[in-house]
């Protein structure tokens, strides 16, 4: 009798210890490492960390777009997590304003060579200040007229599906 106390005692010491025990999760204000790897819609590995550096940042500090800081919030360390993100949660929306077009043969004329739909240039434009990187994403474009948007990241109105995994919270 005194051997099966023991036992359930043993055994509601180990129960009770193991409820005590919280996960940490990751909270705004903590500095993180994840590993990530982004695909697009079509299913393309734009880029990954996997295998290399984690990237370590500031939950919440504004320093990742603001779909991928949210997602990272709430994880456990070892945890993977698969999220797919609007334009609006990534590098923003592309909106009607945004849209140009132009005669194909001025802007192949200012690019050097002619464009077609999907295409994504780096340009540099003069701000009157100064010089700025931008992206000139082509959204149509046919023999006569080209439309784009001049955006600040090249996955501006894309959704993005990011698998993240939280390798540490520091």
């Amino acid at each position: 009798m005194r051997k099966k106390f023991a036992v359930l005692l043993l055994l509601a010491a180990v129960i009770f210890a193991a409820g005590c025990v919280a996960e940490e999760t990751a909270e705004k204000g903590d500095t993180v490492a994840v590993y990530y790897t982004l695909s697009l819609d079509d299913g393309t590995v734009y880029e990954s960390n996997v295998g290399k550096t984690p990237l370590s940042f500031t939950v919440g500090a504004g320093q990742m777009i603001s779909g991928f800081d949210a997602a990272v919030e709430g994880m456990k360390v070892g945890e993977t997590k698969k999220v797919r993100l609007s334009p609006a949660e990534a590098y923003g929306e592309i909106t009607d304003d945004m849209l140009q077009t132009v005669p194909a043969a001025e802007l192949a004329a200012q690019v050097g060579s002619t464009v077609s739909s999907g295409d994504v240039l780096q340009v540099t434009i003069n701000t009157g200040s100064r010089y700025q990187r931008a992206y000139l994403k082509v959204l149509d474009a046919d023999f006569e007229t080209v439309t784009y948007a001049l955006v600040g990241s090249a996955l501006a109105g894309e959704y993005l599906t990011f698998e993240i995994t939280l390798d540490s919270i520091a």
